[in-house]
């Protein structure tokens, strides 16, 4: 698949990547631009159309991720250049990929990618009843934690918290979830949870988990 393929009103994530931070946002296409590339809608903060090449550091990256509809499949391309273009009044985000670039590779990025974490932590339900639980694992897509008892049933939306460390940095973490899983085993009830919300904190928080991997690896 060609990023020029894209058709209008097709739903992407761009991702904005900082040495080893990261920041992404879900947008839509809106038109291509020039053969190369996509024309797609910006972000927008306080009422303004954030530039990101302006003034940009040097290790400033971007990547476009979707959904490929011939296969279902996640597909990415990577080290794009995005421009602001005004068309017809409005502005919006021209993003170019340059000769191979413009073939997309296969991206299931993190959604297969599950961090341990193994730490206390407490469950809000919807009617204000908390409990605590030990976090087990947790990727962008899903989370599963252990409690002591019944109180949440499959389809019930929950507020995961927790603290952690990851990468030098100090995390305190509200996951939105949806729970899809509920059993019984030896230590108690294990619950495991699609995240309904994915904000950039919980993103930075798997990306430095995954630094913590890496180092760890790398030492052993």
């Amino acid at each position: 698949m060609t990023i020029d393929k894209l058709v209008a009103g097709q739903e992407v994530t761009l991702e904005i990547l900082i040495g080893d931070s990261s920041f992404e946002f879900k947008s839509e296409v809106v038109g291509t631009n020039n053969g190369t590339g996509v024309l797609v809608k910006p972000y927008v903060y306080n009422g303004q159309v954030v530039d990101f090449t302006a003034g940009s550091p040097q290790s400033m990256s971007f990547s476009l991720h979707c959904i490929d509809s011939n296969t279902n499949g996640r597909v990415v391309w990577k080290n794009l250049s995005v421009n602001v273009v005004n068309f017809k009044g409005v502005d919006y985000y021209a993003i170019d990929a340059r000769a191979f670039g413009r073939i997309a590779a296969s991206s299931e990025r993190r959604e297969d990618g599950r961090v341990n974490v193994h730490t206390p932590g407490s469950v809000l339900m919807e009617d204000g009843r908390r409990f605590s639980v030990s976090v087990l694992d947790i990727s962008d897509s899903g989370i599963s934690f252990i409690g002591n008892s019944f109180r949440v049933t499959i389809g019930d939306v929950v507020e995961v918290n927790f603290a952690d460390s990851a990468n030098g940095s100090d995390f305190s973490l509200a996951v939105t979830a949806r729970i899809v899983r509920a059993e019984a085993e030896e230590r108690g009830i294990l619950y495991a949870g699609k995240v309904l919300e994915r904000d950039n904190k919980l993103l930075a928080y798997l990306c430095f988990k995954g630094l913590d991997r890496k180092i760890s690896k790398t030492e052993d």
